[in-house]
């Protein structure tokens, strides 16, 4: 297949030309023309992209498929311009045998929309450490899990995935410092009266976490990073073994997005102060920030349908990423394209050592084609809580998805 008039952006930037696919890969970029009897996609004009890669996508299947199957959530991805996603071990039951890992890959499989790779839960419910040798040997491409673990058990950790030659993925979290907190400790938090998450309780984890990592030698992704703390805190030891991530709501929103007691708001880690926000955005432009996720974790309306306090946290973006992150950061100005692609897309999968990401012969050809003068509404889901931007008209629309070379049916 050869996709033509199209304008070829990735992290290294935009020119215009075409691409040319090949038994899943990418074959040849640049002018080319077309062979004889060739399958021709025309692109009219609009971005032709490596699709992105989502390394914080929280699926409700299985047990919530109420909420959403796994097929429905690979087909919004795409929508968002995800054409990987690493799923989050957080499923009930966990990501901790070969049993669910097998559910989740096959139904993923069989979706035929975005690939779908899997994070191993590190402990059981009982706070033991799950076997992760049998976790990587069950197709885990990570492991995951929160800094709430005492410094040891994470040590041994960090040992089974460096002889893994895997990455750990790690939020960070104080639950004596975060007891009882709903929102960011701040200023609208003191107006609505409304009990903390101080961002020191993150920036001290990431600091105890990111010393074990380096005495180890493990590759590390601080994941979820929401304040300018705790990018302060570890930003001489990114490289790497160091990696960061941030979420796209905090680079989108404020704590003051909360006012009113807007449950659509309330997400964990929380939403910051505006100085947080500028220095997550400045900390992706100088690749300090080393990649953007999603986040996503869709909630119900009865969850959600609750006081501030005790509705469930959580926030659904990755249908509307590439829509929202163009609309508010790389229309105006406050991102390039090409600095987004590095941190969606390339950094991303270069993390987990898949071959994509990049607009480069011989990567598979997982692409999207974009077009930023089309516009479209964000849709509210029967059953699913309302996301902030529910309603809302957004600019930038996926047009078309290929996943390993072939076309993703929209429908």
């Amino acid at each position: 297949m050869l996709i033509t008039n199209a304008i070829l952006t990735d992290h290294l930037g935009q020119k215009r030309g075409a691409l040319r696919i090949n038994g899943g890969a990418i074959d040849e970029v640049g002018e080319l023309v077309p062979r004889k009897d060739e399958e021709i996609f025309d692109a009219k004009g609009a971005w032709l992209m490596p699709g992105l890669v989502d390394l914080n996508f929280h699926l409700r299947d299985p047990d919530r498929k109420r909420i959403e199957t796994i097929e429905e959530a690979t087909r919004s991805a795409i929508l968002g311009g995800i054409t990987t996603i690493l799923a989050a071990p957080d499923t009930n039951p966990p990501i901790e045998n070969e049993a669910i890992a097998e559910y989740i890959l096959a139904k993923a499989a069989a979706a035929k929309a975005a690939r779908v790779l899997i994070a191993g839960q590190i402990v059981k419910e009982n706070g033991a450490l799950n076997d992760i040798a049998a976790l990587f040997k069950a197709g885990a491409s990570a492991i995951e899990g929160k800094t709430t673990l005492d410094s040891n058990a994470i040590r041994r950790v960090f040992e089974y995935a460096l002889m893994a030659g895997k990455s750990a993925f790690f939020t960070c979290n104080n639950l004596s410092l975060e007891s009882g907190g709903a929102m960011h400790d701040g200023e609208t938090a003191s107006i609505l009266g409304l009990p903390g998450l101080p961002e020191y309780a993150e920036s001290s984890e990431a600091a105890r976490v990111v010393q074990i990592a380096l005495a180890i030698g493990v590759r590390l992704v601080i994941e979820a990073i929401s304040s300018a703390r705790t990018l302060e805190a570890i930003a001489p030891y990114i490289g790497d073994r160091i990696w960061t991530q941030t979420l796209l709501p905090h680079l989108l929103l404020t704590e003051e997005d909360c006012d009113g007691f807007n449950v659509a708001c309330k997400i964990f880690p929380p939403l910051r102060t505006k100085a947080d926000r500028d220095a997550l955005i400045a900390g992706v432009k100088n690749n300090r920030i080393n990649m953007i996720a999603s986040g996503r974790l869709p909630q119900d309306t009865n969850s959600r349908d609750r006081p501030f306090e005790t509705a469930s946290a959580g926030m659904d973006t990755a249908g509307v990423f590439l829509s929202l992150a163009y609309t508010y950061l790389i229309a105006k100005n406050k991102l390039t394209i090409a600095e987004f692609i590095r941190a969606a897309s390339f950094n991303p999968a270069y993390i987990l050592g898949e071959p994509c990401g990049a607009l480069e012969k011989g990567l598979r050809a997982d692409l999207i084609v974009f077009d930023p003068s089309q516009t479209r509404q964000v849709a509210i889901r029967e059953g699913s809580a309302k996301s902030f931007w529910s309603g809302k008209t957004l600019t930038g629309v996926v047009v078309a998805a290929f996943v390993a070379g072939k076309r993703v049916d929209f429908n």
